[in-house]
């Protein structure tokens, strides 16, 4: 009997004592986190980049967000999704003193990135705090894999003479997935129908 009053007693008073721990707001946790780590501006950033070149610059956004925004241009720049980030970073980081930065769009992100890299136990972590909209806007640059995301086009066609249009490809190497990007298309519009031309060959399309 006193055995089950004394399972009872423990069972209630852990119930008690999680039932007291707060639920901290995520803009509280951001906050905390900020006060923890390296933050480093626009100015800094482009400085570490120009004159460390064994920096891993990583980009915890979403593959989809870089495809429509883009990302920044720059050697040592690499994509891990923030989920992946503690499975992905041995891939590209091998020792626990290499120098990194890392970034998201609004530094929402970003910040928990860095924290979680420390924990970890990577000792040179830095969070790009001003995020890549800014160094966007400040016309800084940036590599842009779509400009055309919902075109199979890598650019619009621009009309570069009278009934004569052009579309630049991407100049990358190519691959399967950027196939339709390599080509640089050029249209000639006639009455009789419109010839394309493409690369080193050229069609007649009725």
């Amino acid at each position: 009997m006193f055995n089950k009053i004394l399972t009872l007693a423990i069972m209630f008073g852990t119930l008690s004592s999680q039932a007291d721990i707060e639920i901290v707001d995520g803009s509280k946790l951001l906050e905390s986190v900020n006060k923890q780590i390296v933050n480093i501006n626009t100015e800094e950033l482009d400085k570490i980049l120009n004159e460390d070149p064994s920096v891993v610059l990583i980009d915890v956004r979403s593959p989809f967000e870089l495809k429509y925004t883009g990302t920044i241009k720059r050697g040592q720049n690499v994509n891990i999704v923030r989920g992946w980030l503690e499975f992905q970073i041995a891939d590209h980081v091998t020792s626990k003193d290499t120098p990194i930065i890392v970034y998201c769009g609004r530094n929402l992100r970003s910040p928990l990135a860095a924290k979680t890299l420390e924990t970890m136990g990577y000792t040179n972590v830095k969070n790009y705090s001003d995020g890549f909209f800014t160094w966007k806007e400040e016309m800084n640059p940036v590599k842009i894999s779509d400009y055309e995301p919902s075109n199979i086009l890598y650019r619009l066609p621009e009309e570069v003479a009278p009934n004569i249009y052009s579309a630049i490809g991407a100049t990358q190497p190519y691959t399967y997935e950027n196939a339709y990007h390599n080509n640089n298309l050029s249209f000639i519009v006639t009455t009789d129908g419109v010839l394309v031309f493409n690369a080193g060959g050229s069609y007649l399309v009725a």
